[in-house]
């Protein structure tokens, strides 16, 4: 009978967990569709390491990165955020199977931010005007 419940407490547990980890992924989702992205792709997540010095230890930490992708005027921009923080950041363009890094863009980006970063005259990166359609969607 201990089985049992030890056994059904760990199928609940693990259910709980996973459904957590969707769960952050679909208020992303949710989040960028109030932002008025009204394509944004499948989530997916990665899981990025650190590691840093105090002093004579080494403390190891890991967080969960969210990443979708939205399209806009043409152009597959990868949104990224952390799991269970708020925010969200610009993080790639995606073009021709490249994936050019677009540092230095404010946070929190709303799609008529995005289409105004888009078509003014600051630095793009590579691949930028090969994607870029401003009378498309």
């Amino acid at each position: 009978m201990k089985r049992r419940i030890i056994s059904a407490l760990l199928v609940l547990g693990s259910t709980a967990a996973l459904t957590a980890c969707a769960s952050n992924e679909d208020k992303f989702v949710t989040e960028l569709k109030a932002a008025g992205f009204s394509n944004p792709g499948e989530p997916s997540t990665e899981k990025e390491k650190k590691s840093r010095k105090i002093g004579k230890r080494t403390v190891k930490s890991s967080e969960k990165i969210i990443e979708v992708v939205v399209r806009v005027k043409g152009c597959d921009l990868e949104m990224a955020k952390v799991s269970g923080q708020s925010g969200y950041w610009l993080d790639e363009l995606h073009v021709n199977g490249q994936e050019p890094e677009w540092p230095g863009y404010p946070e929190n980006l709303k799609r008529d931010q995005v289409v105004k970063l888009l078509s003014d005259n600051s630095s793009k990166p590579t691949g930028f005007t090969a994607c870029y359609k401003p009378n498309e969607a």
